[in-house]
């Protein structure tokens, strides 16, 4: 799986979201960014309306502009929806053991 796949964002946003709600904080801007730094903007917006929409964050609110959809962001946290689905969805599975394994052959992953 590449590192832009949806399922891969998807597990990376969720994994994060849930280690801050357990620690008592909150995602920064900068690791929100670095999350969908080389993503275009049109893609990441797809995944974070749709992560929304199925209920697995908050803090997602779409919005129309000139230019067409986009999005606000504010205090995006992990639902109980979303912490269910990181720990029992097949897909995610897969993919925490991709990364798992490409981390093992490459450093610094």
């Amino acid at each position: 799986m590449a590192k832009d796949d949806y399922f891969v964002v998807m597990y990376q946003l969720l994994k994060i979201l849930y280690d801050k709600l357990k620690q008592g904080e909150s995602i920064t801007d900068e690791e929100f960014d670095q999350l969908s730094y080389k993503l275009n903007e049109t893609y990441w917006n797809y995944i974070l309306i749709n992560m929304a929409n199925e209920g697995c964050i908050s803090g997602v609110q779409p919005i129309s502009t000139l230019n067409g959809e986009n999005i606000k962001t504010h205090n995006v946290q992990i639902t109980p929806t979303g912490i269910e689905y990181l720990f029992s969805n097949s897909m995610m599975e897969r993919v925490k053991n991709t990364l798992k394994d490409i981390k093992g052959i490459v450093p610094g992953m």
